[in-house]
């Protein structure tokens, strides 16, 4: 018998490459991503699952990922291919992830502030340069234009 999916796929996940897999480990620890059981005693590769549904990011050596791409992998130091968004239920919790962040030594670039008159966010690198926000949005004073 077979079966008809209405979703392209059941669950998706974040590959990384990273220079340095052991200290990119460290700091995501170190910013509060839960390791993931099934691979926390890996030495080549981080798993970690993020927010209440578990995304998974995996961290890969950056010579492993180049195998596995057609292309050469970004150099984050000359341009970016994504941003990576992290929901925040508070202003609080950005501010606060916002330092924790930048004590694991992450790179602020965009310190925490108000944008549009709803949203309150910071950015950040991680050490190899892949960008991140995290991002309140206050519905309430959403622009009706942004709802529809």
């Amino acid at each position: 018998m077979k079966t008809t999916r209405t979703e392209p796929c059941r669950s998706i996940w974040l590959n990384l490459p990273v220079n340095d897999l052991q200290r990119s480990k460290q700091f995501f620890r170190d910013i509060g991503f839960h390791e993931n059981p099934m691979h926390k005693n890996a030495e080549h590769l981080g798993s970690f699952l993020i927010g209440e549904n578990d995304f998974v990011l995996m961290l890969f050596p950056k010579e492993q990922m180049s195998q596995w791409l057609k292309n050469k992998v970004t150099d984050t130091s000359e341009s970016n291919e994504m941003l990576i968004n992290i929901d925040a239920q508070s202003i609080e919790e950005v501010d606060d992830f916002a330092e924790t962040v930048k004590k694991a030594g992450g790179t602020i670039y965009q310190n925490p502030q108000e944008v549009d008159g709803w949203m309150y966010l910071f950015s950040f690198g991680d050490l190899d340069g892949h960008c991140w926000n995290m991002l309140y949005m206050d519905t309430d004073k959403m622009p009706q234009s942004q709802t529809k």
